[in-house]
């Protein structure tokens, strides 16, 4: 199958030289990525910033056999024009990108730093849900994460999104737990029909999200 794989986090300029972002780094991004081609899955990958995602490792991922194409995308609408234009062809979304729920009015020069500034922020459109929207035979999974909050609010939250979205899977995290960067993940995987709880590696986590979704696909 070809699977389309979105990672990392995004820039929201400000000005010319200053953004909001968060502390994504790629890594689940990544370890699914290897997992995919693990599995001989076609991959196209998009990416954002992230302190896995160095020039290096971008670059051993393009040579990779496997990887069909690779896309660098910096904001929110460069995330959306690149899964919108590469999804068309895929089976599956797969989308751990820390994608900003916020864009930002951004003036084109350097703001002056002496002086209070108020800050515009436009929410963005869910773009899990958009893709499922416009492409709706692609199997989509989302990544849900919250913070500080109880086992049952992390499911119930992930469960909202997967019905409101019309998505295929959820994967839930609370981040206090597993934080950015950290090579381990606790995760709840959910389905229309299944939970699953598992925790460990980046890289098992990838492994045991496959499972979960094939056997999801193979009941559809």
């Amino acid at each position: 199958m070809k699977i389309l794989i979105a990672a990392g986090a995004t820039k929201e300029y400000i000005d010319a030289i200053r953004f909001i972002s968060n502390d994504s780094s790629g890594k689940m991004g990544i370890a699914l990525l290897k997992e995919a081609i693990k599995r001989k899955h076609t991959v196209k990958f998009i990416y954002g910033s992230g302190s896995a995602l160095t020039k290096r490792t971008i670059k051993k991922i393009s040579d990779t056999d496997g990887v069909e194409k690779v896309i660098n995308a910096i904001t929110y609408a460069h995330f959306r024009e690149a899964v919108l234009s590469e999804i068309s062809d895929c089976e599956i979304f797969i989308c751990p990108a820390a994608i900003s729920d916020w864009t930002v009015e951004r003036k084109n020069f350097k703001i002056k730093s002496n002086s209070e500034i108020l800050l515009k922020l436009k929410p963005t459109e869910k773009l899990v849900k958009l893709a499922k929207q416009k492409f709706p035979d692609v199997f989509v999974v989302a990544f849900k994460a919250e913070y500080d909050v109880s086992d049952d609010a992390l499911k119930n939250s992930a469960i909202e999104k997967l019905r409101a979205e019309n998505l295929d899977m959820v994967v839930a995290n609370d981040v206090a737990k597993s934080k950015f960067g950290s090579d381990k993940a606790e995760v709840f995987l959910i389905s229309k029909d299944e939970i699953r709880h598992v925790k460990g590696s980046k890289i098992a986590i990838a492994g045991e999200i496959f499972n979960f979704m094939e056997k999801e696909i193979a009941h559809i």
